[in-house]
């Protein structure tokens, strides 16, 4: 009697179905084996190897005889194998040529948060009336109230305003970065 292993050729040439899931259920567990001697990764060789199945399904191939066949799926099989591993080292090699990060510190997140809050509160102040920036930036440097009246010539209550004015501008203007900005002592 004859096995369908033997028809397996001609019914791969023909497109039949039944080929595919005689090819499936004669030979997907040898080739799996096979290409575990290349890639010692199961999930790896079974797509490999399904994406054999698959490609004779798609490509028009012509097999003369079973050794063609069997010779053809194992040459497949490990050149697959051989070009995955090549791939692998390929990113190996990539990934230990880059330069090492340095950890991400806490100390690096709050040195980005204050640039950034620097960044828009200095952004914003720009948009404030030109002797409520100056009152504004003065404060910033550290100066008192009543230095800023001296300085600029004005009385106390006028530098008093001018910086509620300043600070009632920047909490509308950078929303939760003004919170931000007080928590880190910025304000």
């Amino acid at each position: 009697m004859k096995s369908p292993e033997t028809d397996l050729p001609e019914l791969l040439n023909q497109k039949k179905q039944l080929a595919f899931k005689i090819l499936y259920k004669e030979y997907y567990r040898a080739m799996v084996a096979f290409g575990l001697h290349y890639i010692h990764r199961p999930e790896v060789v079974e797509d490999i190897v399904q994406e054999l199945f698959t490609s004779i399904w798609k490509r028009d191939l012509h097999f003369n005889s079973l050794p063609e066949l069997k010779t053809f799926l194992y040459t497949s099989i490990k050149n697959a194998c051989l070009n995955e591993l090549k791939r692998e080292q390929t990113r190996r090699d990539y990934l230990l040529s880059l330069p090492a990060e340095e950890p991400w510190e806490e100390e690096d997140d709050r040195r980005w948060i204050e640039e950034e809050v620097y960044r828009v509160l200095f952004a914003t102040v720009e948009k404030l009336p030109a002797r409520c920036k100056k009152i504004f930036e003065l404060h910033l440097q550290g100066k008192k109230n009543e230095e800023i009246a001296a300085l600029m010539n004005l009385s106390i209550a006028t530098v008093k305003t001018q910086k509620n004015r300043a600070m009632n501008f920047l909490r509308e203007e950078m929303g939760a970065l003004y919170l931000v900005a007080i928590l880190l002592r910025i304000l």
